[in-house]
């Protein structure tokens, strides 16, 4: 098990106005202004973390998709894990009084300053998945493997959500004081957690 205590990463202005609905938009000066020093604050006041694992993958006889002998029903999983020995299961997560400060915001009638806050903390936690992808790719290019381009997460096409609860196990998550519902939805909030193969 990988353990990532600190993640850094500074999303791309343009990523954040893309998830508001805005990359195209052409603000008043004074807005433009506003929305500047709500990233700023984003910047110093959001962190990540993260855990990893590599665990082996197989296609049973029956055509059943086995993560850690875990069954598993998604053809697109097993498409995307069809060259690969292991899946290498990630999660990220943004601490709870952190995430709290998006609904303090909302509670004091920041709508603006919130919406910035959670479009930011959003792109924040899925590009901490792609700096756990690229050390991971650094460490497997020494042995001539690579993780495949894409990854993948429960909830998404035919993977059903009930499998974000095997993996939360998998990846011990409670140990980063975060959460899962009989929903098997993620607390906090922005956490995340996908699966790439091994190839």
């Amino acid at each position: 098990m990988e353990l990532f205590s600190y993640i850094p990463f500074i999303p791309d202005k343009k990523t954040v106005m893309r998830r508001l609905g805005s990359s195209k938009a052409v603000f008043e000066a004074e807005l433009e202004s506003k929305i500047d020093d709500f990233l700023r604050s984003a910047e110093s006041l959001f962190t990540a973390n993260g855990k990893a694992v590599a665990v082996p993958v197989r296609i049973s006889p029956e055509g059943v998709l086995l993560i850690d002998e875990t069954p598993i029903q998604s053809a697109q999983l097993a498409k995307l894990l069809s060259s690969s020995a292991q899946a290498y299961l990630m999660c990220a997560s943004i601490p709870k009084r952190e995430v709290d400060k998006i609904n303090e915001a909302i509670s004091a009638g920041e709508g603006l300053k919130a919406i910035v806050y959670d479009a930011y903390a959003s792109e924040f936690v899925d590009g901490a998945l792609d700096i756990i992808m690229a050390r991971k790719n650094a460490a497997l290019k020494r042995m001539g493997r690579k993780l495949t381009r894409h990854r993948f997460s429960a909830g998404y096409g035919d993977l059903d959500i009930k499998y974000q609860k095997t993996f939360y196990d998998m990846l011990k998550m409670d140990t980063l004081d975060v959460a899962i519902n009989e929903q098997f939805l993620l607390s906090p909030e922005k956490s995340v957690i996908a699966v790439a193969g091994v190839e």
